[in-house]
């Protein structure tokens, strides 16, 4: 299965690699088993929607939480619902359950804003930040 825009490819082989590439910056390959979530968010100002893929990795020494965003022009949204539906039926990635609470925080934040890479942080996020913050100034080690 393959996704071909222009500047962007998303490509999910028989053997359920997940390939993104953009031919001028670089790409990201992960195993389908780890897309823990796979939404598409609503359009912005700009008329872009944003995919967005949470790449899990639970298992071994590091684990972590890889998350790909890719801008989606007006004109693709149907085709990338479309792809999204056949990867959530064909590797079994979970709906994404409805979350009012969490969905009303999220505003997409258009590309030509100045905002763009210092969007306002979440109340949990600022809280987050804080407490790291004071266990490194209060680390001795």
């Amino acid at each position: 299965m393959k996704l071909d825009w222009p500047e962007f490819e998303l490509e999910c082989d028989h053997a359920g690699y997940l390939t993104f590439r953009w031919p001028r910056y670089g790409l990201v390959k992960s195993h389908v088993r780890h897309c823990s979530r796979l939404r598409l968010l609503p359009q912005g100002a700009d008329g872009l929607s944003q995919w967005v893929f949470h790449l899990r990795y639970p298992a071994g020494p590091t684990p972590g939480l890889l998350v790909v965003r890719v801008d989606v022009p007006a004109d693709r949204q149907g085709e990338a619902m479309q792809y999204g539906d056949l990867l959530r039926r064909r590797f079994e990635i979970p709906e994404d359950p409805q979350d009012d609470a969490e969905e009303s925080g999220w505003r997409r934040v258009p590309l030509d804003e100045r905002e763009w890479v210092t969007a306002p942080a979440s109340d949990a996020s600022e809280e987050l930040f804080a407490a790291v913050t004071a266990r490194v100034d209060g680390d001795t080690g």
